[in-house]
């Protein structure tokens, strides 16, 4: 008579990140014949995780990943837009947009377009048109200079205003003691026909401060202080 033996093999293999192995019988004769089901191990993979406690991520190769922001979540471009760090000064920028179109500077904020910092500026030109410029505000060397057909024609506006776009920068700069980050020269709400100045500058603190000044005769009439949310 054949004696069935069961033979139930467990492995004991290593468990990656809660893997699981499973083992089925085998069932032979004493004559060596086996029946049944093959042995079968099931190992689940471990979870990914980029997370770490250093802030870093991890690429696919385990190295470091920079996501090229800071402690307060702000990539190295909005800082230097925020706080105009490293850029080229505001009335350096000024000559610059005048040199490639001679004319009257309403408009020049610094921003950030792909990565790369600059100041916008909105001209208009000695030939009656309106241009849209822009200078590297790293390098000062122009990025775009092309007519603005859509620009609102406030000229009368222009036309007001007795003080240019770098001179409101130096009196917000002087007032604030700090960097002019933008000026604008909008129509005064009471009277269309006369010009005022709106700036923007950020203070050694990072206090940010924001001012209207008389377009004629550059009298601070308004300035608020924000402080750095961080």
């Amino acid at each position: 008579m054949k004696r069935k033996v069961i033979i139930a093999t467990v492995t004991a293999a290593v468990l990656i990140a809660g893997g699981t192995a499973t083992a089925f019988g085998v069932a032979g004769d004493d004559d060596g014949d086996k029946t049944g089901t093959a042995s079968q191990t099931h190992l689940r993979p471990a979870e990914h995780d980029d997370d770490h406690a250093d802030g870093q991520d991890r690429d696919d190769d385990g190295r470091d990943h920079d996501d090229g922001k800071d402690g307060d979540g702000k990539d190295d471009g909005d800082r230097a837009e925020d706080t105009g760090a490293g850029a080229l000064s505001h009335d350096r920028a000024a000559r610059a947009v005048l040199k490639a179109v001679p004319g009257t500077v309403t408009e020049l904020e610094l921003d950030t377009e792909r990565d790369r910092l600059v100041w916008e500026a909105d001209v208009l030109g000695k030939d009656a048109k309106w241009h849209e410029v822009k200078i590297d505000a790293v390098k000062g060397g122009v990025v775009t200079n092309r007519v603005d057909d859509h620009k609102d024609d406030d000229r009368a506006t222009v036309r007001a205003a007795k003080i240019d776009a770098a001179e409101i920068g130096e009196k917000a700069a002087a007032r604030t003691g700090g960097t002019v980050t933008s000026v604008s020269l909008e129509a005064d709400r009471d009277d269309h026909d006369k010009g005022r100045w709106e700036a923007e500058t950020v203070d050694k603190k990072g206090h940010e401060h924001e001012l209207v000044l008389d377009g004629t005769s550059g009298k601070v009439l308004h300035h608020e202080t924000e402080q750095d949310d961080d």
